[in-house]
């Protein structure tokens, strides 16, 4: 996503720049998911089937950059591992807007069912959701770094790692907090609740996995 860390001329700058476009959708799902759940007792259920139509139109436009992208780099002269890491920025950065996606349509399904998510499950993964759209917007601010402060890039990258740890304490958290509520009297949202807290610690997975390739290239160029 640089000139300076990958050799491509133009033709780079320009996924550079596609690239910027790729994470800003990106963020703006996952602000919208943020949203939905801190307001979740408050939306009703169009409330919250709009939110979804807003999310899915921002996967949409990804999507559509992403093969833009793609179609770049398959034109590129770029060596071989530096196209296939580049790929697997791409496509990590599709699979964390398509977990939001996830999430939001599960918790669209619920307001349709009119499940109430216990509070204390409700507050970890609004907590999980903060610290997801910090590590998401970080990701952005490794694209626009790269080509010019490596101490950035390295600064950044430690940050996102530390998130995915604390995401990862808090996906724990919610987990103690389901069996408290599930444990004396069961619930459907103790079936289909693990699935969307899982689906939001892979959030920060995807971003840690995209601040790794950063930092390995800064390091090891």
């Amino acid at each position: 996503m640089s000139t300076r860390l990958f050799a491509g001329g133009k033709l780079l700058e320009e996924v550079a720049g596609k690239s910027r476009d790729h994470v800003k959708r990106i963020v703006e799902g996952i602000i919208i998911l943020g949203e939905i759940i801190k307001n979740y007792s408050e939306l009703d259920y169009e409330e919250v089937r709009r939110k979804y139509s807003e999310l899915n139109k921002r996967e949409e436009e990804s999507d559509e950059i992403k093969r833009n992208l793609m179609s770049l780099l398959k034109a590129s002269h770029l060596h071989p591992e530096d196209r296939e890491d580049l790929l697997r920025i791409v496509l990590t950065l599709d699979d964390i807007i398509g977990l939001a996606k996830a999430v939001t349509k599960k918790l669209m399904v619920f307001k349709h069912l009119q499940l109430e998510i216990p509070r204390g499950v409700h507050v970890a993964l609004l907590d999980m959701a903060v610290k997801s759209i910090e590590a998401v917007r970080l990701v952005g601010e490794l694209v626009e770094h790269v080509e010019n402060n490596y101490t950035r890039v390295l600064e950044v990258a430690n940050r996102i790692e530390e998130l995915e740890e604390e995401v990862d304490e808090i996906r724990l958290r919610a987990f103690e907090e389901l069996l408290k509520e599930c444990s004396s009297r069961f619930k459907e949202i103790c079936i289909v609740m693990p699935v969307v807290i899982d689906d939001m610690e892979k959030v920060t997975d995807k971003c840690e996995d995209i601040a790794d390739l950063f930092r390995l290239y800064v390091i090891s160029r």
